[in-house]
């Protein structure tokens, strides 16, 4: 009896666990890492910045509310609701007209959401599509940078747009710099420019998602770590992207060969922000792991022939879009092999099952 009593001590009333995250705790983790770039436009007073986010997380409930199913009470919709606003404003340049952010965001959002799928059903990424119209209407708001063909030539781009102003130098630049070189680097042989914190921590871009990187490399951990994020489309994408970038593109200006500048690729244009929060939009990647790789890698190689060296205002969003149609291709294709092995293995294995019960 006692051994009874021992056995029925041990059973839990909740004994399944999952293997990834809810749906809802990723959105949770999401919109919380997202709030932090927020604070961050507080923190450094940019307030030019937060307001074209209040636009857009404005226009991004507006849709929701005028649901004729009521469903904007919803937590999880109010969340998603603020993950598009709050990704749409960060991505858009602070002299973007606040009330264009919130009539073009309203307008491509209601149309997603009517026409396209909606949140996960969509086959196109809503806040790339967005991003995309804003940059057809209003070009001349997206910053754009000019190298000149030596700085091009030279080993180090990055440092070289520091030290002429292009990346300007935050205050504490130089102290941070001087106890990580003594502190850290030293014991490696080797020390870090001045300028190189600064790039990390505030570039000054004239879009918020490109300034905090480190904030962004901080938050990529916490989805790779928590399984928010799965690792093979970034992971894939970026190796593309930087050996790409650093074996082949010095051949298109007669730099350095096999030295090309990784470090202003992957912290300009966006790139960090764009590759973990947005090239993976719930309903635009492909289901298979071989599916995925191939997203990351087409992705990748895009990336090389439309962002370059980086410093690109708005190129990122036109890569996930063209990405989001090779999906769909790519999703075909899973989808015929899929119905096959239906058709040919579990049908078998279900006619097996079958012949045992009968015999």
């Amino acid at each position: 009896m006692k051994n009874n009593e021992h056995l029925y001590s041990s059973v839990f009333l909740s004994p399944f666990s999952y293997l990834r995250p809810s749906v809802r705790t990723e959105a949770y983790i999401v919109l919380s890492l997202l709030l932090l770039q927020l604070v961050m436009l507080f923190v450094t007073k940019s307030f030019a910045s937060v307001g074209i986010v209040l636009s857009s997380l404005l226009a991004s409930y507006a849709v929701d509310f005028i649901n004729k199913e009521k469903n904007y009470r919803s937590s999880f919709v109010i969340m998603a609701s603020s993950i598009r606003g709050l990704m749409i404003g960060l991505m858009l340049p602070s002299g973007f007209p606040p009330l264009a952010v919130f009539f073009v965001s309203f307008s491509v959002l209601f149309f997603n959401k009517y026409t396209l799928g909606g949140f996960a059903n969509s086959w196109v990424n809503p806040v790339a599509l967005t991003v995309a119209v804003c940059w057809f209407i209003g070009t001349s708001f997206f910053p754009s940078v000019e190298i000149p063909f030596e700085t091009l030539q030279s080993k180090n781009i990055a440092l070289s747009l520091i030290k002429d102003g292009t990346f300007p130098l935050n205050s504490f630049d130089v102290a941070v710099t001087n106890f990580l070189n003594k502190r850290l680097f030293a014991f490696f042989g080797v020390s870090i420019p001045e300028g190189y914190f600064s790039l990390l921590w505030d570039s000054h871009a004239n879009i918020p998602a490109f300034r905090f990187n480190l904030l962004t490399l901080l938050s990529s951990i916490i989805l790779l770590g928590t399984d928010v994020l799965p690792a093979i489309i970034p992971g894939v994408f970026l190796l593309t992207y930087g050996l790409l970038v650093k074996v082949a593109l010095p051949f298109f200006y007669s730099g350095t060969v096999f030295q090309g500048d990784v470090i202003l690729a992957l912290l300009s244009s966006g790139t960090l922000f764009c590759t973990f929060f947005m090239l993976q939009w719930h309903g635009t990647t492909p289901f298979t792991n071989r599916g995925k790789t191939l997203y990351g890698l087409f992705a990748g190689i895009l990336a090389f022939f439309i962002l370059g060296i980086g410093l690109s205002p708005a190129g990122y969003v036109f890569i996930i879009l063209v990405t989001n149609i090779f999906s769909l291709f790519v999703q075909s294709v899973e989808n015929h092999f899929f119905k096959e092995y239906t058709a040919s293995v579990l049908l078998e294995q279900a006619k097996a099952v079958r012949e045992g019960f009968d015999a």
